[in-house]
């Protein structure tokens, strides 16, 4: 599954359960079980938030038992993924040092790198992620000194600002260093070695803000939808009465209106009593504002 049909996928659940509907939830979180998501996919986009939100929200016992099993299996194939990318660049590390005979020119790269993590007294964890960014940063020899000065501004950036929890530090670099490599999202290491983005701003970007111009894009065009989906009807101003005494205040000045159920988006504590009603009807006092509904709608 494409990460556009997750986002589509995901944004669809949402809807489901505004609507209450939970039988065609059932259905979607059922597909989207059946598919792998990516450890890249979870960290570029906002599907694991918006999937315990509507955990959260949901009031089917059935739905938040599937959501928590998805979530779950993606808890677990994430830290595997994480584990696994880490150990394999480890040892392609060793491999490198034991079988391939490095040129002059990398093994003078090579000694500046190390000299630099010696000098500075390092943790072996700290160590280890400055390599790993570096390894990201620079892919030609020809900048591998902006790019060992940038990756140390960047690393001690990012233990700055976790450095009270080692376990979201590493976390914070493990996500740098897969949209470095990532090939759509190039303009990250682009900005790094020409100047146009500092080490500092890069280390406190969100997933979001490191996403590709496409992924923006298309995360934008997602989140109009939605809300346009979502948004009431505009200038209902209703039919003025004076035959109705408001609930709150007793002024009789209100206003009657009564809205299409195909051009709204209910809100959750409000649910259709009857499968034939077409039209909610709800009275606004003009005086203080009150809003109450007719007695066909019930409002929990």
């Amino acid at each position: 599954m494409e990460i556009k049909d997750v986002l589509q996928c995901v944004l669809q659940i949402d809807k489901f359960n505004a609507e209450r509907n939970y039988s065609d939830m059932l259905v979607l979180l059922g597909d989207l079980d059946k598919h792998h998501v990516s450890a890249e996919q979870l960290e570029t986009t906002d599907i694991v938030k918006v999937l315990y939100r509507i955990l959260k929200s949901c009031k089917n016992s059935d739905v938040k038992k599937n959501l928590k099993t998805i979530l779950a299996k993606w808890k677990k194939g994430y830290s595997k993924e994480k584990d696994v990318k880490l150990e394999h660049a480890g040892k392609t590390d060793l491999a490198l040092k034991s079988e391939i005979k490095p040129t002059l020119e990398q093994n003078e790269d090579k000694s500046k790198t190390e000299n630099v993590i010696l000098s500075s007294n390092l943790s072996p964890v700290r160590s280890k992620c400055v390599q790993l960014l570096l390894s990201a940063i620079c892919t030609q020899s020809s900048d591998h000194d902006k790019a060992l000065k940038l990756t140390e501004d960047i690393e001690n950036h990012i233990y700055e600002l976790h450095k009270s929890n080692i376990p979201k530090y590493k976390n914070c670099v493990r996500s740098k260093i897969s949209n470095l490599k990532n090939p759509k999202s190039g303009h990250l290491r682009e900005g790094l070695l020409n100047g146009s983005l500092s080490p500092q701003v890069f280390a406190v970007m969100s997933t979001e803000e490191m996403a590709s111009p496409d992924l923006k894009q298309l995360r934008q065009e997602y989140s109009s939808q939605s809300v346009n989906e979502r948004q009431l009807p505009q200038s209902i101003e209703g039919t003025p009465t004076q035959k109705i005494r408001c609930k709150r205040c007793d002024s009789m000045d209100c206003r009657v209106t009564q809205v299409s159920r195909g051009a709204l988006f209910l809100p959750a504590w409000v649910k259709q009593s009857g499968p034939d009603d077409d039209s909610m009807t709800f009275v606004i006092c003009s005086a203080c504002g009150q809003q109450w509904y007719h007695n066909s709608w019930v409002c929990l």
